[in-house]
């Protein structure tokens, strides 16, 4: 039992950002449910797509966003352990995340060349279970994640564009459970990610992106309760992946004013084959070895629309359907993931030449998911059910 809890508390500590990763990562973004690759065409474009950053104005691009998150509690119903059948209910989560992003005006004569910034939290939030035997699973896990990611991009030819950049990624994870556990690690790892823009006519553009795997080093300290000894401090420290992600995306301007784009996204979480964690130097695990995860890629399809009205103000809508990439046998109460299916709106209005202010609303609604004891790993029993995410995201953007 000690053990099961060790396990499952510590992989919550590193991967709230699992199929709860947040592309939404800016007003745009969070406007388009996601589909917002090939025409990304604001400052943001430093992250999203920055190979789209050689065809945009030669001004200086600011964009300050903030993003509030909310989760609705998650209900779960069944049995775990071969206890008898009851109802357990996650608490309520609320965040607010602030983005910064930048794109300067080209370096050289012929304008190939630009580079941009961007700082935001890609990952992480948290789930609670305060009572019942899921407290003992996982009373508490939060993870933070501050991503800052420079890029360069070189302008080939008029409509050909290839990008790359550097990934700082600083993450702090905290766990707690009632069975004794008390960790907090961080750590600072690295990644790339590449990108290239095409537009073979003016009305139409290409873009495929690549963000490259992020080992997550956490390495901090364990509180636990000693079963001869009492509570005691010891070393701790777990590696586990964020994944590689590979974007396709094609957008068409229908007419003059609306534009349509279509991103089909692959997570390549079969990284994540195995949980290595280690107390005092050695893996906690009866066997001695990494626990499996064996978790799948997953794919992602976003579809968004934006209008313009006028000259001022564009309005965006956008759907999207994410599969989860978590088997049945290692599904845990630290991440109860299941499919889900999103819908957001929003609307950017240009103040002047310079100024621009929006916001969007997103709802990302969770499927139920029922998994058997004969099937999983933590010998859960029962349904997940009611698991759902509200994001209001609000945006200035700045030209100079």
């Amino acid at each position: 039992m000690k053990k099961l809890v060790l396990l499952s508390a510590l992989a919550a500590s590193t991967l709230m950002a699992s199929g709860y990763k947040i592309p939404e990562q800016s007003l745009n973004s969070t406007a388009l449910a996601g589909a917002y690759v090939s025409n990304a065409n604001t400052a943001d474009a430093a992250y999203f797509n920055p190979a789209n950053m050689a065809f945009m104005s030669d001004k200086k691009h600011l964009e300050l966003n903030a993003m509030y998150i909310h989760l609705n509690p998650t209900t779960f119903e069944g049995s775990v352990f071969g206890q008898e059948d009851h109802t357990a209910q996650s608490a309520s989560e609320d965040f607010v995340i602030p983005q910064l992003y930048f794109v300067s005006a080209p370096f050289d004569e012929g304008k190939n060349v630009r580079v941009g910034i961007s700082v935001n939290a890609p990952a992480g939030l948290s789930k609670r279970w305060p009572e019942g035997i899921e407290s003992k699973l996982a009373e508490e896990f939060t993870l933070e994640v501050i991503e800052v990611n420079p890029t360069l991009s070189y302008r080939i030819l008029d409509n050909l564009s290839v990008a790359g950049g550097v990934r700082f990624v600083h993450s702090t994870g905290v766990v707690k459970s009632t069975a004794g556990l008390d960790l907090e690690g961080s750590s600072w790892d690295l990644g790339y990610n590449l990108a290239l823009a095409y537009k073979p006519f003016e009305m139409w553009g290409l873009a495929v992106t690549y963000r490259s795997k992020v080992d997550l080093t956490e390495e901090g300290g364990a509180k636990i309760v000693h079963p001869t000894y009492g509570p005691m401090s010891v070393p701790a420290s777990v590696g586990v992946p964020l994944p590689a992600t590979a974007t396709i995306a094609t957008d068409i301007d229908v007419t003059g004013s609306t534009n349509i784009e279509f991103v089909y996204e692959r997570a390549f979480w079969s990284a994540y084959d195995e949980l290595g964690i280690k107390m005092g130097g050695e893996y906690i695990n009866s066997s001695g070895k990494p626990t499996p995860k064996n978790w799948k890629d997953s794919n992602t399809f976003r579809l968004g629309l934006t209008q313009g009205i006028g000259e001022s103000v564009d309005v965006m809508v956008g759907l999207t359907y994410d599969e989860s990439p978590v088997p049945d046998e290692t599904l845990g109460f630290e991440l109860p993931d299941s499919n889900a299916l999103v819908g957001s709106l929003g609307a950017r209005w240009m103040m002047s030449e310079s100024f621009d202010i929006g916001a969007a609303v997103l709802y990302d609604k969770k499927s139920d998911r029922t998994v058997s004891a004969a099937d999983n790993d933590n010998q859960i029993d029962g349904t997940f059910s009611k698991s759902s995410a509200l994001m209001v995201s609000v945006g200035l953007g700045y030209r100079f």
